[in-house]
């Protein structure tokens, strides 16, 4: 009889992973340099997540927990906006968000070639909460459009940045200026 697998195994798994790529680069990892990583074959990499992609995917997953459900209201505020993407796109003093960002730009960048578009479809998602907001705040759907596309494109920006310049960038702060242009903007067109 087969053994069950251990529930545990594959959170920490990517735990370890997540650890590992503080410090190395993407391009340095496969299934087995990270079974060598975890003190084991690739066989349990592959068991659980079929692939490096897929867990370098559910590394990006962890890291992003707190923030991948978050949805802009679009009645809030310029602080509540600003806060949001604070939230979402900022933090990069974390090691663990920054490693995220990185991840994420990573992945997006090679995503299309073998057809995935998790990145893209995220991607999306920000610009229609921020156009939602931009339109409950008076902005034509176009312009709200125009202007959540700035804003996000802005923000990813901001990171890569961070990620390029980390001692040069103030992340939030500057998040949080999109936040007043995005407002100022908007708000003009009501």
């Amino acid at each position: 009889m087969p053994r069950k697998p251990d529930p545990t195994l594959k959170p920490a798994i990517v735990e370890k992973v997540a650890q590992h790529l503080l410090d190395t680069k993407l391009e340095d990892v496969s299934v087995r340099s990270l079974g060598r990583v975890l003190g084991t074959s690739a066989y349990p990499i592959v068991y659980h997540f079929g692939s490096r992609e897929s867990l370098i995917q559910a590394v990006v997953d962890h890291l992003e927990a707190d923030v991948v459900d978050l949805v802009l209201d679009p009645e809030g505020d310029t602080d509540a906006l600003g806060r949001h993407l604070v939230t979402v796109f900022g933090g990069l003093d974390s090691p663990e968000r920054a490693l995220a960002a990185r991840l994420t730009f990573e992945l997006g960048c090679v995503e299309s070639i073998d057809g995935r578009d998790r990145e893209r479809r995220s991607f999306r998602r920000r610009i229609a909460e921020i156009a939602a907001w931009c339109s409950a705040h008076g902005a034509c759907p176009d312009t709200a459009e125009r202007t959540a596309r700035a804003a996000v494109g802005a923000a990813r920006g901001v990171q890569w940045g961070a990620l390029v310049d980390p001692a040069g960038t103030d992340v939030d702060g500057a998040l949080r200026a999109i936040a007043l242009e995005v407002s100022v903007g908007s708000l003009a067109t009501a």
